[in-house]
């Protein structure tokens, strides 16, 4: 049933990316409630606070899903595929750095830069094109992680509670990162929830693109952008495609050091007009390799 709950949430992605709004919104207003409610300097206090904002969300969610199983089980399957749809987003992510790269095309940077900026709040934009275009490929890169893969893994191992678990999760370390004791708890539970489903969308990354550079950036380069799971899903992303990723940014207020991701010169290219087109057909081979993988598993145990 996962398998086919997974199809139909899929399906229901590509053809109507843009969701109700209120759920999201709802998920983060309650997380940002119970850092101004909880906040007293503690990492104690933060898994409080997990724990009323993500763990019991999910419990609840598995409760319902129960439910709806001993009523009837096709109920349970709707559920799951709604639930699943919900927590998914990748679609709706490729849109908005088809919007920031649409303005670079246009020579529009500001507009490039506000839509950057909306899209990732409390992360500096770039002062130019070059910068623009690798920190939204590197955006998407992550959102693949986040609101795709890592929210597939999870939903089929756990169910609909495990595709809650993870995405809640990944908002509440993003919501309270100002925070960095509060948010310490929901920051270890993000790095084991995205421990597996990071390398396993990484090793997919080498399968579908370059296989012989996806693992040599992998080995070499995950290690030094901080957060383990995006390191690797980065690196591993660059590296299948050719392009050359990080590296030194030029924002308004100078320059910041950052690693490089991908080849070097001369086999890595500059990111380019095309690369996110590029970008979004890796993400979604790897996801049409996951699918073939998971229908191979259900024909195998007819």
């Amino acid at each position: 049933m996962s398998l086919f709950a997974l199809l139909a949430a899929l399906g229901l992605e590509h053809w109507r990316p843009e969701r109700p709004d209120g759920p999201r919104q709802w998920a983060g207003e309650w997380l940002a409630r119970l850092l101004d409610n909880l906040n007293a300097g503690g990492e104690q206090h933060g898994v409080l606070a997990w724990t009323l904002g993500v763990l019991l969300p999910a419990l609840a969610v598995a409760l319902a899903g129960w439910a709806l199983a001993g009523v009837w089980t096709p109920l349970a399957w709707v559920y799951g595929a709604a639930v699943l749809y919900f927590c998914l987003g990748f679609r709706s992510a490729s849109y908005l750095a088809a919007g920031v790269f649409k303005a670079l095309r246009a020579d529009e940077l500001e507009t490039a830069r506000a839509q950057l900026s909306a899209w990732r709040p409390g992360q500096p934009a770039g002062a130019d094109a070059d910068t623009l275009m690798r920190q939204t490929l590197e955006e998407i890169l992550r959102q693949s992680l986040i609101r795709l893969f890592g929210v597939v893994f999870w939903f089929l191992l756990l169910g609909p509670a495990g595709a809650v678990l993870y995405l809640l999760t990944r908002l509440a370390r993003d919501r309270w990162q100002a925070e960095p004791e509060f948010a310490r708890f929901a920051r270890r539970v993000a790095h084991w929830l995205d421990w597996l489903p990071a390398r396993l969308l990484a090793f997919s990354f080498a399968i579908v693109g370059n296989f012989q550079d996806a693992q040599a950036c992998w080995r070499t380069q995950a290690a030094s952008w901080g957060e383990a799971g995006d390191g690797i899903v980065l690196a591993a992303g660059a590296g299948a495609l050719g392009l050359r990723l990080g590296g030194d940014a030029r924002l308004p207020g100078g320059e910041l050091p950052r690693p490089p991701l991908g080849p070097d010169e001369p086999q890595g290219m500059a990111p380019g007009p095309d690369s996110l087109d590029a970008v979004v057909a890796l993400v979604w081979r790897a996801a049409l390799l996951w699918v073939a993988v998971l229908g191979l598993l259900w024909l195998g145990s007819l």
